[in-house]
């Protein structure tokens, strides 16, 4: 591999600090590091990006600890929203999910476990549509719920909508 400066660079394992790249402090990796001979430049190689994001929300949504703003905002971008969309998932305005993610005020018990259930539950970007009617919860009216359920031969279940 040849650098731009005309040096070769080496590959070997290196501990690394991700916190740069997804602002998460307390982070490292320990990934190969493509370095320069010459003028030291560097690049970190990390496959499976999305693996590894995977991996760092899940040991975040398994602490017990109330979400950090930083924490926060990774996961939103582990999700794959902006901040608008987030807010308009949890059911609150943009000022307040700026306010966790900047450490104003911390996320509140409910918006923190529906935050990590999202994450839990979900693959990011590609599940739009199941998690849009969520932006509608709770605005509309209670009604009446009619459903037949009705078990196949292969003892799986369908459920659908009764006429009225």
């Amino acid at each position: 591999m040849t650098c731009e400066c005309g040096g070769t660079k080496k590959i070997k394992k290196e501990v690394v600090p991700f916190d740069q790249a997804m602002g998460l402090p307390g982070v490292t990796l320990y990934t190969d590091v493509a370095r320069c001979q010459q003028c030291d430049a560097h690049e970190v190689i990390i496959p499976n990006l999305d693996g590894l994001l995977k991996a760092i929300a899940r040991e975040i949504v398994g602490r017990r600890a109330r979400l950090s703003p930083a924490e926060v905002r990774f996961l939103r971008k582990v999700l794959g929203w902006s901040g608008r969309d987030f807010a308009e998932h949890m059911g609150t305005s943009v000022e307040t999910v700026s306010r966790w993610e900047n450490g104003a005020t911390p996320i509140g018990p409910q918006a923190d476990r529906l935050l990590r259930l999202m994450v839990l539950t979900r693959n990011p970007v590609r599940d739009y549509e199941k998690l849009d009617l969520l932006k509608n919860v709770a605005r509309a009216k209670p009604a009446s719920l009619r459903l037949l359920a009705k078990a196949g031969a292969s003892g799986d279940w369908t459920v659908k909508k009764e006429a009225a």
